[in-house]
C-alpha cells in the first residue's frame, strides 16, 4: 500500500514537473520568435531606410535649406510623402509593440530631424491630406514638431 502511495506520488511530481518544463520550452521558444521577429523587421527597415537615405543624399538635398521655391517644393514633394508613409509604417509598428524602444531610438532621431526641417514643416496641409484617417499619426507629426520648436537649438562644433 505505501509503495502505491509513493508511486502514484512520483508519478504526479512527473507529471507536474513535465508541465512546467513545457511552460519553459513554449516561453523560450515565443521569447526566441519574438527576438527573431524584431531582428527581422530591424533589417527589413534598415533597407528601406538605407535606400531613402540615399534618396535625401540626393534628390531630397534641398529640404534642409529653409527656403525652396514652389516649384522645387513640388518637383520634391512625391520623395518627401515616401519618406514619410516609411515613417508612418515604423511609427504603427512601434504603437502595436512590433518595434522595442531601444530599436525605436536607433530611427527616432533621423526620425525627428527629418519632421523639423523646414520644408516638412512647411507642408502641414499635404501631409494632413495624404494621410487624412491616420490621425493619431499626424498628431504625433505635430507633437514631434511642436516639441523639437520648443527645444533649445544645439551649437554646431567647428572641424579643425
Amino acid at each position: 500500500m505505501q509503495t502505491d502511495v509513493m508511486l502514484e506520488t512520483v508519478l504526479r511530481l512527473m507529471t507536474t514537473g513535465g508541465v512546467f518544463v513545457g511552460m519553459i520550452a513554449v516561453y523560450v521558444g515565443m521569447r526566441n520568435n519574438t527576438r527573431q521577429l524584431n531582428a527581422q523587421i530591424f533589417l527589413s527597415f534598415s533597407d528601406r531606410l538605407q535606400t531613402i537615405r540615399h534618396v535625401l543624399r540626393t534628390e531630397l538635398l534641398p529640404i534642409w535649406t529653409a527656403e525652396l521655391p514652389p516649384e522645387e517644393v513640388a518637383r520634391i514633394l512625391p520623395g518627401l510623402l515616401q519618406v514619410l508613409h516609411l515613417i508612418l509604417e515604423l511609427y504603427e509598428l512601434r504603437e502595436q509593440g512590433y518595434v522595442r524602444p531601444r530599436m525605436w531610438q536607433i530611427w527616432s532621431r533621423n526620425i525627428d530631424r527629418f519632421l523639423t526641417c523646414p520644408i516638412v514643416r512647411s507642408l502641414g496641409d499635404e501631409i494632413r491630406f495624404e494621410f487624412s484617417g491616420h490621425d493619431r499619426f499626424i498628431a504625433w507629426i505635430e507633437q514631434r514638431q511642436a516639441s523639437a520648436s520648443s527645444r533649445p537649438r544645439p551649437h554646431r562644433r567647428t572641424r579643425f
